[in-house]
């Protein structure tokens, strides 16, 4: 039994910001080179003359088929004008950043190769799959192309066959790894130490360490003044306040950054909602 993409929304709370449409993959052939095949993108090269060779400093590896979309994709009325004329060219496009630091990253690559061979199977076998995705609109060598990051990939009756380990960190889909996937993570899980300033540090009473130290310095040197005793407190509380607003502000600002910039790093930049009669560069 075959479902339908509002359903799949419905079954597995799909993000709004992604596609969901049915489709068959085939492969991707550009100048005679099987794009489907794990490659490199284009990217810039920096010689290095002291090692005598060419470092290559965002190396994104990538492997990309071809589509045959078979339902309608969720574009704003403002923005459908762009698709009227002439067919885009589409494509499942899964790409990622695989060094760190000029050291491969092991569990992306084998992500990708896992990845390709389950997208290769289903194009030789011609299969019907639902596809959720980013998709984005780019203009390459004067031609609309849409490009389709994947999140997810279903059965006809909506059994996920692939998905995308970050996807569900970004609330794009509420799903579980199907059992055939092996490469479920992308890094190793983070161990995040902070060392905290001195005057952060908290008691039982939850005021910094250092009010304590100079209360007991006051009282060495003969001074138990209660005015001078509540200006100690009345900084400490305060400086902790300032402390903790600041903090919060800039780590806010701080993890906003850090979301947007990981989500393009794994689903791409801009979208199929860009101003209307603006192309974003491939």
């Amino acid at each position: 039994m075959s479902i339908t993409p509002e359903a799949l929304r419905g079954q597995f709370k799909i993000s709004q910001l992604g596609q969901v449409f049915e489709a068959t993959l085939h492969l991707c052939m550009e100048e005679g080179f099987p794009r489907h095949q794990l490659h490199y993108q284009p990217s810039p090269l920096i010689p290095d003359d002291r090692e005598k060779r060419l470092v290559l400093p965002d190396a994104q590896v990538a492997c990309i088929f071809g589509l045959t979309r078979f339902s309608s994709l969720n574009i704003p009325a403002a923005d459908q004008a762009a698709f009227t004329r002439k067919p885009p060219y589409e494509s499942l496009y899964l790409t990622l950043p695989v060094s760190e630091l000029g050291k491969a990253n092991q569990r992306r690559i084998r992500f990708l190769q896992e990845a390709e061979n389950l997208f290769l199977d289903l194009a030789e076998h011609k299969d019907r799959v639902f596809v959720q995705s980013v998709s984005h609109r780019r203009l390459v060598h004067g031609r609309i192309v849409v490009r389709h990051q994947p999140v997810a990939v279903f059965n006809p009756s909506g059994k996920v066959l692939w998905l995308h380990p970050e996807a569900l960190r970004f609330g794009l889909i509420d799903a579980e790894f199907p059992r055939s996937q092996k490469c479920r993570q992308l890094d190793r899980p983070a161990i995040h130490i902070r060392n905290q300033p001195e005057f952060k540090a908290l008691d039982e009473e939850g005021l910094p360490i250092w009010y304590h130290e100079a209360r007991q310095r006051l009282h060495e040197a003969g001074k138990d003044d209660l005015m001078a005793e509540a200006l100690i407190g009345l900084q400490a509380q305060s400086l902790l306040q300032i402390s903790i607003e600041q903090e919060a502000e800039d780590q806010l600002r701080t993890v906003a950054q850090e979301f947007l910039t990981d989500f393009e790093t794994y689903f791409g930049m801009g979208g199929l909602m860009p101003m209307p009669g603006i192309l974003d560069p491939s």
